[in-house]
C-alpha cells in the first residue's frame, strides 16, 4: 500500500510542476500583450525559449510565418527575458531580413511597432540577436501579433 501512495504522490507532484510550468509561460505570453492594451486584439505569439548559441553555424534566434491581410493594422510587440541585445523584424520575399518593414529593438522606450499592411501574403517574423557574433548566451523572448483595426477601403 505504502508503494501505491508513493507512486500516486510523485505522479500528482509531476502534474502539479508541469501545470504549474504552462501557468508561467502563458502568464508571460500575457504580461507581454499588456502593452496592447483593452482596444487591441491578440492573434498570436512567437515564443523562443532558451536557445542557446554554441558556435556561429548554430541558429541565430528563431523565424515564423503569418499571414496578413491587406488594409489592416496589426501592432507587434517584443519582450525579452534573456540573451541581448536582440531585434524582432517583419519581411517577406520582397523585403528581405537585411532592410525589413518593422524593426523593434530590446531596451528602447517603445517596445512594440505598429504596421499598416499594403498587400496580402506570407510575411516572417524573426527573433535573433542584434550581433549575429554573439556566442553562449541563452536567448528567451516573446514576440505578439495583434489587431488594431481594419481600415476603410
Amino acid at each position: 500500500m505504502n508503494r501505491i501512495l508513493t507512486i500516486f504522490f510523485l505522479f500528482f507532484a509531476l502534474f502539479q510542476f508541469e501545470s504549474t510550468a504552462q501557468t508561467i509561460d502563458r502568464n508571460s505570453i500575457f504580461g507581454c500583450a499588456k502593452v496592447f492594451g483593452d482596444s487591441i486584439t491578440f492573434l498570436n505569439d512567437f515564443t523562443l525559449a532558451a536557445a542557446k548559441r554554441k558556435t556561429p553555424e548554430d541558429p541565430n534566434g528563431k523565424e515564423w510565418e503569418v499571414y496578413l491581410m491587406k488594409g489592416t493594422v496589426y501592432r507587434f510587440a517584443l519582450c525579452c527575458y534573456s540573451g541581448g541585445p536582440l531585434v524582432m523584424k517583419l519581411y517577406d520575399d520582397t523585403v528581405k531580413e537585411d532592410n525589413p518593414y518593422i524593426l523593434i529593438k530590446q531596451h528602447t522606450k517603445k517596445s512594440y511597432s505598429d504596421y499598416i499592411c499594403k498587400k496580402s501574403a506570407v510575411y516572417k517574423v524573426s527573433i535573433r540577436f542584434k550581433n549575429d557574433k554573439i556566442l553562449n548566451q541563452e536567448l528567451s523572448a516573446i514576440g505578439i501579433l495583434g489587431f488594431i483595426r481594419k481600415l476603410k477601403p
